[in-house]
């Protein structure tokens, strides 16, 4: 368990069980999400989530609240593998995922920090976010979106209408996608803890990707980053827009981290 792991534990351990549920768990997907929000987190030490899973965690505290940040891995598979080791391994109360997606809708600029009204994907049924959090963080400046999950790198702007188009509904006021809330939520779920959703945009509307990452994934549906690599050799030219994303997934990842130092304190 984390907890028997050295540097794991904060530095007044709590006495209690009840006193341990108190810990928030944030989880990203991908290390540059996971190492932005690390910046924020003091008290802790950086470890590997199971000896089969490709994450990482570091327990400690922001803004004085104290939490568990881990990194699951990205795509559907990868996900729920590492958020259902998180939650049997540690008691939590409270789940936030946070991290980068791209725009649905053409009033989003990068960089815009956006809060899981809803949460959808191809299969429907995801279990709702917690209300209460959900306002909070609305409050301190969060838009209200759609969560929008699928299944592989959704990448041109006309994918992202069609997607858009797709999930329809008045209550998408605001929409974003990417790969992994869905899992999130219905892990948290499963294990009975509410959560919440935060999302930076990292490409807008009519920004796309490169074509070739939806035949750069692994069998799990996780992006396979030295199969990318091997891409741009071919295709050089997509080296500029991937360094633009990889930047903006950093920047808005900070945010996040920014965003958590007010709004954690509102939970009590």
């Amino acid at each position: 368990m984390f907890a028997s792991e050295p540097g794991c534990a904060t530095k007044r351990p709590p006495r209690t069980p009840e006193a341990r549920a108190e810990l928030v768990a944030i989880v990203t997907a991908i290390p540059e999400e996971f190492d932005a929000i690390a910046k924020f987190v003091y008290g802790g030490e950086r470890r590997r989530i199971g000896r089969r899973h490709r994450g990482s965690l570091l327990r400690g505290k922001l803004a004085g609240t104290p939490i568990i940040l881990a990194m699951t891995g990205d795509g559907e598979v990868q996900a729920e593998r590492g958020l259902s080791f998180l939650l049997r391994e540690t008691r939590v109360s409270f789940l936030i995922g946070a991290g980068a997606a791209g725009a649905l809708r053409p009033d989003l600029g990068a960089g815009e920090i956006l809060v899981s009204a809803s949460v959808a994907d191809a299969q429907g049924n995801v279990p709702p976010p917690d209300a209460g959090w959900v306002s909070r963080a609305v409050a301190l400046g969060a838009k209200p979106a759609t969560v929008v999950s699928a299944g592989r790198p959704v990448c041109s702007s006309n994918e992202k209408r069609d997607l858009a188009a797709s999930v329809g509904g008045a209550d998408l006021a605001a929409a974003v996608v990417d790969m992994e809330s869905a899992s999130w939520a219905r892990t948290a779920a499963a294990h009975g803890i509410p959560y919440v959703i935060l999302r930076a945009v990292s490409d807008t509307l009519d920004e796309s990707l490169p074509g070739f990452l939806r035949s750069c994934l692994s069998a799990d549906g996780s992006v396979d980053r030295a199969a990318v690599a091997r891409r741009l050799v071919l295709h050089p030219g997509a080296l500029p827009t991937l360094l633009r994303a990889r930047r903006r997934v950093r920047e808005g990842a900070e945010a996040i981290g920014r965003f958590l130092e007010r709004l954690l304190p509102e939970k009590i």
